[in-house]
């Protein structure tokens, strides 16, 4: 948060309500901020529960490794890369 001139700028970059096995929730700050610039790379989207992404990623990884087949995973963000 910046206060510049007395206005409250919050910035968050992309973030979730939800725990996952690899970062905390996000936080709901104690102040009300003037101004909000939030960063959504999937706002309006609806996915698929997490075990059925999950699952569906390790068969495909499976399959291929069991073929003799090598997988290279690209990854944007933190969550992901981990």
């Amino acid at each position: 948060m910046a206060d510049i001139a007395g206005v409250r700028i919050l910035y968050t970059g992309d973030y979730s309500r939800k725990e996952d096995c690899h970062l905390c929730a996000a936080e709901i700050p104690q102040f009300s901020p003037d101004i909000c610039v939030i960063e959504s790379t999937y706002g309006v989207q609806l996915h698929q529960p997490r075990n059925v992404r999950e699952k569906r990623f390790t068969d495909v990884i499976h399959s291929t490794i069991s073929q003799g087949g090598r997988v290279l995973i690209p990854a944007f963000a933190l969550g992901r890369t981990q």
